[in-house]
């Protein structure tokens, strides 16, 4: 159940935020921009001399088609598609105006593509608005994963000449049944908003649809023995809000609302086992689904700013609940009995939050904030029948709550020196309280300190330094789960934690050229772990330039790079430590762009942009003697280039190129064949190794 609340440092951070509330308001009086004197000035004589008021219709639509020249469907999260031949899709930039005020803007990118989008915005601007939108999403992970299922009658089925096996050798028609799947997600998602405006309130209301469809992969697994399948995705997500607000001179109030419904249009997972059952096992197995869920949110918003104070106040609950109907505990045998039909889940979430910021003096401000989050699962307890991998039955396991009390206070100063030097100081305390973890509670102090230093008018510096400290109750390792866990193990979001961390930013702009550098390095101390994640340490750098060389040719460069070292301590006899791992991780990102312009009588427009990344991971285990991970890597070269030509003062012609050449490799997975494995059906290798090209050509019209 929950555990009560004992917090003894709150009381002291609400005092002190009322005091800086309190007393910064009456030092600051006479200040804001409020108390300016504004009876001489004449604003019937101010005039925009720049503003042009144009109506009619402008802007500009286009068709284009486009192809892609690559075998792996990996390429398709750099081009926005994955289709074989040639693509159509409309691109779009169009607006009209009246002399009323009214106004359309019509907007598309490659709509037609898997990744396009476009949209439809109609009204009066600062009155009413109408918005209607499309945007696809893809992700593309592999289309060679080798299978011998098909998906039948919403289940797995193996060919009708299938013979089983002990092992995955052992299948004398495996290779002749294997098919190849295309691991993707695509989402199309449609909205519909509008907005009205009047005097002293605003008013909002939106729809959002979202259809997930693909495959993705999923380990079916019975007993002893797995297969990889590629398991149907085809679900929806539906969400309506709404929003009301309120203005005055100084304050702003106002409420919102949402409420989603997530449907999934399968059921379960049901498959057919390619393996010949050993003793215990079973010949078919089901595994549940992510169910129908519904949630509701409702919440209140203030602000109120006066003589250079703002005070922001936030308060939201929210609901989420579950009751779709179970599934039996296995369909293999008599099915042990539920203790109810569903989970009659909910969970109720109540969130607060308050924020203060003020100046005390030209040079002094501060700022303070509370926010108090509280995680309660009303679903029912039940002890329920275990069946292990639909093969034999385990005894009862109670659901757990898992609720969550999270407090976290701040207080920050800011103090300016100069006009050229300030520093900026701060303090943070959270506090968790847990059920059923191994800590009920878990407390954090953190303080920083940040100075800025503008040296001259185009040299900016700063330097930031981040101490803190993670301390907790009693940490007791839990005895619900089936197996338990050594007393001696830290799980690294509960354990103690050191961390430090340091940052200097510069940036330099002088004309044309600007550039800017910053250095980041962190370590996290696990100070009270001895088996667990001890160490971790992290550092690296970037580098951004600039250059305009003149109006026309612009140019631009960036290199990135990260280092992260950690370390790992282990037993394998549910004791002391025995064997330990040490991780390195390294990415690089490089990049450099061109752009000219106004070429060919000011008629053609050119691009280019290149980009490198490299990124890897090197792990050694040792116990007694070391041993190595195999390779896991990704790299990837990028080229991106297009020709904009205007071949009339209505039409113009663009064509874009982007080359990539793409290879990954997983020490887990490089090599590997469907039948690698004795108990276990795989996919087969999914590293990519590829160079695939995207043409694209356009045909503009300006209106």
């Amino acid at each position: 159940m929950k555990k009560p609340i004992t917090v003894t440092k709150l009381p002291l951070c609400l005092s002190a935020l009322a005091l800086a509330i309190a007393s910064t308001m009456s030092y600051a009086d006479g200040y804001g921009i409020q108390s300016a004197n504004r009876d001489k000035l004449k604003l019937d004589a101010w005039e925009c001399k720049r503003c042009t008021h144009t109506t009619g219709t402008k802007g500009d639509i286009g068709l284009g088609v486009a192809q892609n020249d690559g075998d792996d469907t990996h390429f398709g999260n750099t081009s926005g598609t994955d289709k074989d031949g040639t693509v159509a899709y409309v691109n779009a930039n169009v607006n009209h105006k009246t002399n009323s005020g009214y106004r359309t803007d019509v907007e598309a990118d490659r709509l037609g593509l898997d990744n396009g989008s476009a949209s439809i915005t109609t009204g009066r601007p600062g009155q009413y608005e109408i918005f209607a939108a499309y945007r696809g999403i893809a992700r593309y992970d592999s289309n060679q994963a080798l299978s011998p299922y098909q998906y039948q009658a919403d289940q797995y089925q193996l060919p009708t000449q299938w013979q089983t096996g002990a092992t995955t050798s052992q299948m004398s028609e495996l290779s002749a049944s294997l098919n190849a799947n295309e691991l993707a997600i695509k989402r199309d998602r449609y909205n519909l908003e509008g907005k009205y405006q009047g005097t002293f309130y605003k008013a909002e209301i939106g729809y959002q649809h979202e259809q997930r469809e693909g495959k993705r992969a999923f380990s079916a697994n019975l007993l002893t023995n797995s297969a990889m399948l590629a398991q149907q995705v085809d679900d929806s997500t539906d969400e309506v809000s709404a929003k009301l607000y309120f203005k005055g001179d100084n304050w702003l109030a106002g409420i919102n609302a949402q409420l989603s419904e997530y449907k999934n249009d399968q059921q379960a997972v049901n498959w057919q086992s390619a393996f010949t059952p050993t003793f215990g096992a079973a010949y078919y197995g089901q595994s549940a689904v992510a169910p129908d869920n519904k949630a509701y949110r409702i919440a209140g918003h203030s602000q109120f700013s006066a003589d250079g104070q703002q005070v922001i106040m936030h308060l939201g609950f929210t609901r989420m609940t579950q009751d779709q109907n179970y599934l039996p505990a296995t369909i293999n045998g008599p099915s042990p009995m539920l203790p109810a039909e569903d989970l009659t889940g909910q969970v109720d979430m109540i969130e607060m939050k308050l924020n203060y910021s003020g100046r005390v003096t030209r040079e002094f401000s501060l700022r303070a904030s509370y926010d108090y989050r509280d995680r309660d699962n009303k679903s029912e307890l039940n002890a329920y029948p275990q069946v292990v991998t639909d093969s034999y039955y385990s005894g009862t396991a109670t659901n757990l709550e898992y609720d969550r009390t999270k407090q976290q206070a701040k207080l920050g100063a800011k103090y300016r020196f100069t006009r050229a030097t300030n520093l900026d100081v701060g303090y943070a305390y959270e506090h968790n309280n847990y059920s059923d973890l191994d800590r009920e509670t878990l407390k954090e102090s953190s303080l920083f300190a940040r100075f800025n230093y503008r040296i001259s008018s185009t040299w900016h510096l700063w330097l930031k330094a981040e101490a803190a400290e993670r301390t907790g109750s009693d940490y007791l390792a839990v005895t619900t789960t089936a197996s338990q866990s050594n007393p001696l193990m830290r799980k690294s979001y509960l354990a103690d934690r050191e961390r430090q961390r340091y940052g200097l930013y510069t940036s330099y702009s002088q004309g044309a050229f600007s550039v800017t550098a910053n250095l980041h390095k962190q370590q996290d101390d696990y100070n009270d772990t001895l088996i667990g994640l001890t160490d971790i340490n992290t550092q690296g750098y970037d580098l951004s330039i600039q250059y305009a060389a003149n109006a026309d040719l612009h140019l631009n460069a960036y290199l990135n790079q990260d280092w992260r070292d950690s370390e790992q301590a282990g037993s394998s006899n549910f004791a002391g430590p025995n064997w330990f791992t040490n991780s390195e991780d390294n990415s690089t990102l490089v990049g450099a762009g061109i752009g000219y312009q106004n070429l060919m009588d000011k008629k053609l427009k050119l691009g280019l942009d290149y980009t490198y990344s490299d990124g890897q991971s090197d792990t050694e285990v040792s116990q007694g003697f070391s041993s190595p991970y195999g390779s896991y890597y990704s790299t990837q070269h990028n080229v991106n280039a297009f020709a904009d030509y205007q071949m009339s003062e209505t039409i113009g012609l663009r064509f874009d190129w982007i080359f990539e050449q793409y290879q990954d490799a997983d020490w887990a997975n490089s090599g590997l064949s469907v039948d690698s494995i004795p108990n276990v059906l795989t996919f087969g290798s999914l590293s990519h190794d590829y160079s695939a090209h995207y043409f694209g050509l356009s045909l503009s019209y300006k209106l």
